[in-house]
């Protein structure tokens, strides 16, 4: 007997099985996906409405801005970007 997928949207591929909620109302997110998403304990997520679904969208910390102490020159940003798409 062959499984029928009931959302037509989610790619087979990236499914990786079911989730019970308990009745503390907890869900366990698959190890399988905390593993390939590299999610630790005390990862924080946006729990999001879409209509009937509910989406858990992963919340990235703050960029932090790094300073050189002094002035940046011209030429750092030349040198950026030779050093990243090539030199002309």
């Amino acid at each position: 007997m062959s499984k029928t997928n009931p959302n037509p949207d989610i790619n087979e591929e990236d499914e990786y099985g079911t989730a019970q909620l308990n009745h503390r109302g907890r869900l366990t997110i698959p190890k399988a996906l905390r593993d390939d998403l590299n999610l630790e304990d005390g990862t924080e997520f946006h729990v999001i409405r879409d209509g009937g679904e509910i989406r858990l969208v992963r919340s990235l910390p703050d960029l932090e801005t790094l300073t050189r102490g002094d002035e940046w020159g011209d030429e750092a940003f030349r040198d950026a970007g030779d050093a990243t798409f090539g030199g002309t």
